[in-house]
């Protein structure tokens, strides 16, 4: 990874720590959020992914204003670490780990990079 590249990946880490630690707190049943990223196509390959424990809770959110926080509050997060998305609800993802979402399985990371 180039210097510049990584500069750009300690900022979106540091500012998805922000948005995952809020949306515990905030948002029933969330549990992590991770990313992919093809930095020589960045940033309109980047591709976040937020899971939920349960289908039940991913659906609540969908029908709450919890989606629309999840969409403004991510893109704060990200704008006030430099990085600007042109359209944020082409990048955000949706899974839960009822469905089996887990980074460590490289199948179900592939879906998304």
């Amino acid at each position: 990874m180039k210097r510049n590249e990584m500069k750009t990946e300690n900022s979106i880490v540091k500012a998805l720590n922000d948005v995952c630690e809020t949306l515990k707190k905030e948002s029933e049943g969330f549990s992590w959020l991770t990313h992919f990223v093809d930095y020589s196509k960045f940033p309109q390959s980047l591709k976040l992914v937020f899971v939920f424990d349960t289908n039940q809770n991913l659906e609540g959110a969908k029908n709450t204003t919890t989606f629309q926080t999840i969409f403004q509050l991510t893109e704060t997060r990200l704008s006030g670490e430099g990085i600007y998305i042109k359209n944020i609800h082409k990048s955000l993802f949706f899974d839960t780990e009822e469905n089996g979402a887990d980074y460590e399985n490289e199948k179900w990371s592939k879906k998304y990079s």
